[in-house]
């Protein structure tokens, strides 16, 4: 179930949830984005890319910034952490589950792009790449060694968890 259909029944199907909650109040859906469907904000063109596992509508998306030097590619990655201790196949609500991590995790390490970011500063060390004390520096961003690693870590723990249910 992708988000057009869980946001009018207020996440009533969040696989994490069994179903028993709502989670939010239910909302109407205008439009419904596909992967590598854009989004035009004033003169930003975001481009949404679907990397389900994490949940089943995750998204991370790419897009162009300009600054007085150079354009930049920016990723904000959805990094797919596993958030369920069972085992992938007592999901019976997300019963690709397996799949859309590993594409995921195969679609994430093909991904051209100069900067990245995650939903969590923790993830792509923001603490310790910026201060406000510190001047405008884009560069401390481009750190694809660092992203390739939180990947690696995360297919790793996605090839345990697979494992284990053999």
């Amino acid at each position: 179930m992708l988000m057009h259909q869980l946001l009018p029944i207020g996440g009533l199907s969040d696989y994490g949830l069994d179903g028993k909650y709502r989670t939010f109040k239910p909302v109407n859906v205008d439009r419904t984005l596909h992967n590598a469907d854009h989004i035009v904000l004033g003169e930003m063109n975001l481009t949404m890319l679907h990397h389900p596992g994490h949940t089943k509508g995750s998204c991370s998306y790419l897009f162009d910034v300009k600054d007085e030097s150079r354009i930049y590619r920016v990723l904000i990655a959805n990094l797919p952490t596993i958030v369920t201790e069972k085992d992938f196949n007592a999901i019976p609500a997300y019963p690709q589950i397996a799949k859309d991590y590993a594409y995921t995790l195969s679609a994430m390490r093909k991904l051209k792009f100069d900067i990245w970011l995650a939903a969590h500063g923790s993830q792509f060390d923001l603490f310790r790449k910026y201060n406000t004390a510190q001047s405008y520096r884009p560069s401390v961003f481009m750190d694809k060694k660092n992203y390739d690693q939180q990947l690696k870590e995360l297919d790793i723990e996605y090839r345990k968890k697979v494992a284990s249910k053999k």
